[in-house]
């Protein structure tokens, strides 16, 4: 006959493990807890996996009220939602008569940092068209301005962002007081250093200060190291021409390499030239090649200049070949050389 015996209780002596059941009461309150406990786990599984069913839905929710809240116009087709990748289709911000950026596909990845919060650390689009003016030296974006960080001081200089892309058929059409400028570019990497691609940029007509280019055109291999911008390729004109000093220069083609600051505010470079002319006044120069180097901001610009040219003029003499090996000054603010 076998025993029945609660917690507390000693079994009698002489029984065998073969004579007796031992059932054990658990208290009430273990039970229950018990209980609580695993409806808060599937109470916690089914609030998971809601919010994961429902996660497109809360995300179109949270981007319309943020852009509201920041009062930007925009429309846009949400294509996938994750913890780390958000990617959006067919974006358009501003008025949709004329936007201030669209997007055909842009995808954004986002990465937990250690205080909890987000950051962005990469972008990949296509199909990218944004519209700006530079006024005053400053560039506007139109309202994609008000889903850029705050600068901390209004006269922080420009740095570049340390986020990587990866962007193609993509331009940029930019208003500035000198004239219009546009852009087309491609390319991948990390900005603020180990950006790789290409840019060709166009122009009709720039006027800065009282120097006039006419049809400038660039195509463009572009790099960022150590955040400092590069290019390297072609830049050809028209013409340019600085009135007040009477200068023209007709034709000039310039295959070089420049390194700017991250501010874009200083240039240091130099390559390969050739001019069909140059007139200075009663001075000129005709079909000559040479090489060029450039040091200054883009308001002044020092270097040195050595050429070879077919047909040479220095007031009332004329020279049939003329070599010449100098250092120049470039102002085009004053239009002066």
């Amino acid at each position: 006959m076998g025993v029945v015996r609660s917690e507390g209780d000693e079994a009698p002596e002489g029984a065998t493990g073969l004579e007796r059941t031992i059932v054990v009461r658990r208290r009430p309150m273990a039970r229950i807890l018990g209980y609580v406990a695993a409806g808060f786990l599937v109470l916690a599984l089914v609030t998971i996996a809601g919010v994961w069913i429902e996660r497109r839905s809360i995300a179109t929710h949270f981007l319309k009220a943020e852009l509201e809240r920041r009062g930007v116009r925009a429309s846009y087709h949400l294509d996938r939602v994750g913890f780390r990748t958000q990617q959006v289709s067919n974006l358009i911000i501003g008025d949709t008569r004329r936007p201030d950026l669209t997007a055909r596909f842009a995808q954004v990845q986002m990465r937990l940092k250690w205080n909890g919060g987000f950051e962005v650390y990469r972008i990949v689009a296509r199909g990218v068209r944004l519209r700006g003016r530079l006024v005053h030296g400053k560039v506007s974006w139109g309202e994609v301005d008000k889903l850029l960080p705050v600068p901390s001081t209004k006269r922080k200089p420009f740095t570049l962002p340390n986020i990587a892309v990866d962007v193609a058929d993509s331009t940029i059409s930019l208003a500035t007081q000198f004239g219009p400028l546009g852009a087309a570019i491609q390319g991948s990497g990390q900005l603020s250093g180990g950006f790789k691609g290409q840019i060709a940029i166009a122009s009709p007509r720039l006027v800065p200060g009282r120097c006039e280019a006419v049809n400038l055109r660039t195509n463009l291999a572009v790099s960022v190291t150590a955040r400092h911008p590069h290019v390297e390729g072609p830049v050809a004109l028209d013409r340019l021409v600085c009135a007040s000093s009477r200068m023209e220069v007709v034709a000039p083609r310039f295959d070089t390499g420049t390194t700017f600051n991250e501010s874009f505010t200083s240039l240091d470079g130099g390559g390969r030239m050739a001019i069909a002319k140059l007139t200075a006044g009663a001075n000129g120069l005709a079909a000559f090649t040479g090489d060029i180097s450039y040091k200054g901001s883009l308001s002044a610009v020092d270097g040195r200049i050595k050429l070879a040219a077919q047909q040479s003029r220095l007031a009332t003499t004329f020279a049939e070949r003329t070599r010449l090996n100098a250092a120049y000054h470039l102002g085009l603010s004053r239009g002066t050389l």
